[in-house]
């Protein structure tokens, strides 16, 4: 199918002299130019702008959150997938409107026996357990949840663990006047052209709202602030400088240390080192984000002209835990660089290093799953990360690899829990619990409370743990994932962090919010294909690049 392209407005105006800057954009196969822009300058408010559209004009991108607001019907979890743009959001499928059809419906019959109104009771711990039992009716049982949590009233279950650490955080710069930072890499490499013009809602997406959706509508305890090493600050969304400000910013509000920081190292980019040394020096940062798959120079792990200098630098610094973003890569750029096949030399080569694979290099999302009823092979094999499992099984002295659930859990909890079953499964096999990161790369998902309670209730069946020899997830697993091992990799003491955490001034804040009728936005900032072709078999949803 060929992309076609005509002059559209913008639903959302400019205000009066205000520019947009979406970088350079080349002209390529479906890409529009618009008319009369060179690469150095902005638009005028009101302009017209080329977006790419299919025939008929039958599909946009637009962010979940507007979708939300535009149709009144959010729900406590996410019926759609949902992109931080780094790869195209397939469609909703037809078990997923069923779950949201039949959330709706347990919330028309259920609102009024609580004395709430339909939108109270969705935002409530009692219409979170009605979105799980839809998940439970449309997929079978995966997740722990009774009749009574959401029809009665002081039935809810115990919350726990008590210590939960976000290690995937985002938000956005203050002060962006373009689409946010993957458009205009979209636009500058020729990379995703139906991203380029699209403007997205600031005040969802910066520090004011990050900060209520992770710690007043959630139960995070700390989370790391993270980033992507694109290389100039100008195409950043949240340049490191800023990130580390974010942490100084939350932690002063709390009173107490809430928030990490990471430094962000691109060793392929010259004088990578000086400013490795700058951040741990003058910005002290916690750990170090890498992106091999970048658009431009990318890198291997286990390359060592470029990668091993920067790890003998880390050890020097002694900032040792590197975070690297595997699976998921960017639409347009080689996807082998984002494979984790770099992982096992580089963590056999540096031993005292650790390495902590983000959204445990999972290559496809669920629509690109080998053909089958569920899915999904009878092997359970999930491209690249079965690969990197099968790493861990042959090689045991690989202990220093931990295994992000960032967006992975999310995404195929929501779509198809019985993927998720085999990413846990299979993950808990090799890796074992005490090697597996919580992060919920939230903001664009929203606040992390719908990922929390999902996976306390998750449950691996009986049947696939039999089939496969996956371990069941214990509480004491889940307690574990969900803080415990970030605990222990930042040097952050728990029990004392439990004892000045709730008497801190954002606990406070978020027992006062509580107390007064707290307001969840029950929506996704992440970014989701809209209109009536979006469903169109033909459409590259996700493909293979």
């Amino acid at each position: 199918m060929v992309l076609k392209h005509r002059a559209r407005r913008f639903d959302r105006q400019y205000p009066a002299g205000e520019e947009q800057d979406v970088g350079c954009l080349h002209q390529g196969p479906g890409i529009a130019r618009g008319a009369g822009r060179n690469c150095t300058g902005g638009r005028p408010a009101g302009a017209y702008t080329f977006l790419p559209v299919l025939p008929g004009d039958g599909l946009m991108w637009i962010r979940k959150s507007e979708k939300d607001r535009q149709e009144g019907r959010r729900t406590p979890i996410p019926t759609q997938v949902v992109s931080n743009e780094e790869y195209i959001p397939m469609p909703q499928s037809e078990d997923q409107r069923r779950v949201e059809r039949r959330i709706h419906e347990l919330a028309d019959r259920l609102a009024g026996r609580r004395r709430m109104s339909r939108r109270q009771y969705l935002g409530s711990a009692a219409g979170m357990a009605a979105a799980f039992l839809a998940m439970n009716e449309v997929f079978g049982r995966y997740f722990l949840v009774d009749w009574a949590e959401a029809a009665e009233a002081g039935t809810e279950r115990e919350s726990w663990p008590d210590f939960i650490f976000d290690a995937q955080l985002h938000h956005v710069k203050e002060g962006i006047v373009g689409p946010l930072g993957f458009r205009r890499l979209a636009g500058m490499f020729n990379l995703n052209p139906d991203l380029v013009g699209v403007r997205p809602g600031r005040e969802d997406l910066q520090l004011e709202n990050f900060t209520k959706e992770v710690f007043l509508d959630s139960e995070t305890t700390m989370g790391i602030i993270s980033g992507a090493p694109i290389g100039d600050d100008r195409y950043n969304i949240l340049p490191v400088d800023m990130m580390v400000e974010t942490r100084r910013t939350i932690n002063e509000l709390a009173g107490s240390q809430r928030m990490l920081s990471h430094g962000l190292a691109a060793p392929n980019m010259p004088g990578s080192l000086e400013e490795i040394e700058r951040q741990a020096a003058e910005l002290k940062v916690d750990g170090w984000k890498c992106y091999t798959g970048v658009p431009v120079n990318p890198w291997r792990m286990d390359d060592e002209e470029v990668a091993y200098p920067f790890y003998e630098l880390a050890l020097k610094l002694g900032i040792t835990n590197i975070s690297v973003h595997k699976g998921l890569p960017i639409v347009g750029t080689d996807p082998e660089y984002c494979r984790p096949w770099d992982i096992r030399k580089a963590a056999l080569d540096w031993p005292d290093l650790n390495f902590i694979v983000y959204h445990s290099g999972f290559r496809n999302l669920v629509n690109e799953l080998a053909a089958g009823n569920t899915g999904i092979d009878e092997n359970g094999y999930l491209v690249w990360t079965s690969d990197i499992v099968k790493d861990r099984l042959e090689t045991p002295e690989m202990t220093n690899v931990y295994m992000e659930l960032g967006s992975v859990f999310g995404h195929t909890a929501i779509t198809h829990p019985e993927i998720c079953s085999h990413l846990m499964g299979q993950i808990l096999k090799a890796f074992g619990s005490d090697h597996v990161i919580w992060g919920t790369d939230s903001i664009w998902w929203g606040s992390p409370q719908w990922q929390i309670e999902a996976f306390r209730r998750f449950e691996i069946p009986e049947a696939l743990q039999e089939k496969h020899g996956y371990p069941a997830i214990t509480r004491k697993d889940k307690e574990r994932i969900l803080g415990l091992n970030s605990a222990r990799m930042y040097g952050i003491d728990v029990p004392a962090a439990l004892e000045s955490i709730p008497g801190d001034r954002l606990s406070q804040m978020r027992a006062e919010y509580l107390e007064s009728g707290p307001q969840p936005s029950n929506t996704q900032y992440g970014w989701v294909h809209e209109g009536p072709l979006a469903e169109d078999p033909e459409v590259p949803w996700s493909t293979p690049i």
